[in-house]
């Protein structure tokens, strides 16, 4: 297991940048001085340490709070590989399931809203704890993003930035 000494004696880290820089060469890849780590498929910066892929947004907690987080490490703003100690919480999955990106195949812009195909209808959807709650179907994608933010408002969800 890594530990907190280890991990400051072989990295530094930047709270204000999120950015690892090597202190110590454990490996030809790696260079004294060097930006430590790549993004992976994902978006998400991983450090490799002794053959390990470690992520680096759970290492950044780990080297500022000297303790591992005790749930899941959600990125504020949504962009994983902003490893800045103000963009990561620690949070249940629950709660950091609700701060998941839009999907691709989303036709409203707005999540848990849908055009449901069969009755040309906006269909609305939340997650509460491991339930999908229904909230309805409606006319117009502006009511039915309306009856949604309410629900977000009334389960507690944070506030979401929309561009």
């Amino acid at each position: 297991m890594l530990t907190v000494e280890f991990l400051r004696e072989i990295l530094s880290y930047d709270p204000d940048t999120g950015i690892f820089i090597w202190k110590k060469t454990l490996s030809n890849r790696n260079k004294v001085g060097n930006v430590a780590g790549t993004i992976n498929d994902r978006g998400y910066v991983v450090i490799t340490i002794k053959r390990k892929r470690l992520m680096a947004h759970r290492l950044a907690w780990l080297y500022y709070f000297g303790t591992e987080p005790n749930g899941v490490i959600d990125h504020l703003d949504g962009i994983y590989a902003n490893n800045r100690i103000s963009n990561l919480r620690d949070v249940e999955q629950v709660l950091n399931t609700r701060n998941n990106r839009l999907s691709k195949n989303n036709t409203s812009g707005y999540p848990g809203v849908y055009l449901n195909k069969r009755n040309g209808k906006w269909a609305v959807q939340i997650w509460h704890g491991m339930k999908r709650k229904c909230l309805g179907s409606f006319e117009h994608k502006e009511q039915a993003i309306q009856v949604r933010k309410q629900a977000e408002l009334e389960l507690g969800y944070k506030s979401r930035i929309m561009s």
